[in-house]
């Protein structure tokens, strides 16, 4: 995933990522958090979506919602490993009989 920050001041940051998944989870949660940011996309057909943060300190709002993010994913992800443990257990126990 290729990430570039286009502007940096003190009050506002704007980010490309060549995905549309992160900006929009850390959207989700700056909005969440009463932060004023949004996404927009370039050209349709061009890889390239834009997160745009305005606060006292976008970078501080914007390392929180990474932080939030890999949070809800790291839970995601180990749940997602628990039901894949429990799909194998019931599927050897079918076998067996």
């Amino acid at each position: 995933m290729k990430v570039n920050i286009i502007e940096k001041k003190d009050d506002l940051v704007e980010i490309e990522f060549d995905d549309k998944v992160l900006p929009n989870a850390l959207l989700s949660v700056l909005m969440k958090n009463k932060v004023d940011a949004y996404t927009s996309e370039s050209h349709p057909l061009l890889p390239a979506y834009r997160l745009h943060i305005e606060a006292n300190n976008p970078m501080k709002e914007l390392k929180r919602a990474i932080k939030t993010v890999e949070g809800d994913w790291n839970k995601f992800g180990k749940k997602l490993q628990a039901k894949v443990k429990e799909l194998k257990k019931a599927k050897k126990g079918v076998k067996k009989k």
